[in-house]
């Protein structure tokens, strides 16, 4: 799913793919569900961390946060490129380059608990489904 698609998702879809979550993890051993909890702290995110990066949002730098290596690399090319832009008196290159980067960024700055739920239901779910492979140590 696209990022614009899932800035875009319903509140009411995000919130009901987590009570299945939450559900299905209830329904687990108590092992696998110690296994899911100590997994998951250490992989889910903080919406005010992400937020709180996202102010610097010229530079990509919550991306990194969230393992998006490609799209901060992206970024911060981006960003050289104006400022080199500038640095040369090229101001108009520069100008465009940061009123596109400032246009994408600022919904995520709006929407930055929206997108660590979306990451940490994600990732919750991926470790759900590797306790529940048949290959797991936790399954009985």
């Amino acid at each position: 799913m696209s990022s614009l698609m899932n800035w875009l998702e319903p509140q009411e879809q995000l919130e009901a793919r987590e009570e299945q979550l939450r559900q299905q993890v209830n329904a687990l051993s108590d092992a696998e569900r110690k296994a899911f909890y100590q997994e998951q702290s250490k992989l889910i995110k903080d919406p005010d961390t992400y937020a709180t990066l996202n102010y610097f949002f010229l530079g990509g730098v919550h991306h990194l946060y969230l393992g998006r290596y490609k799209r901060f690399i992206a970024e911060l090319i981006l960003l050289v490129i104006a400022i080199l832009s500038f640095l040369a008196g090229s101001n108009g290159l520069g100008i465009v380059i940061l009123v596109a980067l400032a246009l994408y960024e600022l919904p995520q700055l709006f929407l930055s608990q929206k997108i660590v739920r979306q990451y940490n239901e994600a990732k919750s779910r991926e470790i759900y489904e590797q306790i529940i492979n048949s290959g797991s140590p936790y399954r009985q």
